[in-house]
């Protein structure tokens, strides 16, 4: 007999931008899978704008603060959502979008009925959370999301996790240097 949580949480999806908020998000993600037997799936969306810029203040290609190739780039953000998802202990199926994040998110999400979305949260303090950050991703995403979402403010829970899986050193390299 199934338990009752078992049938109402059936498809998850980690979102990730390979930060540390977005590690510790893994971490619930797994856990979330692994009591609901539900699917889980790896989702990174690619933006191509400056970093750190919102929409509103969108800047063209030219004004990009890295001279990489954008398809370079792009293959790299590929690769390490491949590489995350394997570091798993589980079947994890992975979607690359681009665009805007938390648009694609939750279109992405919507089409593909998810139970429940996983994502890591940024915390500002100070100034920054008055002029960097006019609109977070995590924030768009709880507010327009068509299912429930768990939104992982950073700390240091994934640290135990993953230490007591060896800290899976592909992970680690993962996390530190995907997109930098």
């Amino acid at each position: 007999m199934k338990a009752p949580w078992e049938s109402v949480i059936k498809k998850i999806i980690l979102v990730t931008d390979f930060t540390d908020a977005s590690r510790d998000a893994s971490y619930h993600a797994i856990m979330q899978a692994q009591t609901y037997k539900a699917e889980l799936k790896a989702l990174f969306v690619f933006e191509p704008r400056t970093l750190g810029v919102s929409e509103k203040n969108y800047l063209p290609p030219e004004h990009f603060i890295s001279k990489e190739d954008p398809e370079k780039t792009r293959q790299r953000g590929r690769d390490s959502l491949k590489e995350l998802a394997d570091s798993f202990d589980m079947k994890v199926e992975t979607i690359f979008a681009e665009g805007i994040a938390g648009r694609e998110i939750v279109r992405i999400t919507s089409d593909l009925k998810t139970d429940l979305i996983v994502l890591g949260a940024q915390s500002y303090a100070g100034w920054n959370r008055y002029v960097s950050v006019p609109g977070s991703v995590a924030e768009y995403v709880v507010k327009y999301a068509s299912c429930a979402v768990l939104s992982v403010r950073q700390g240091d829970l994934s640290r135990n996790y993953f230490s007591s899986k060896t800290e899976n050193h592909s992970q680690k390299k993962i996390f530190a240097g995907a997109l930098h």
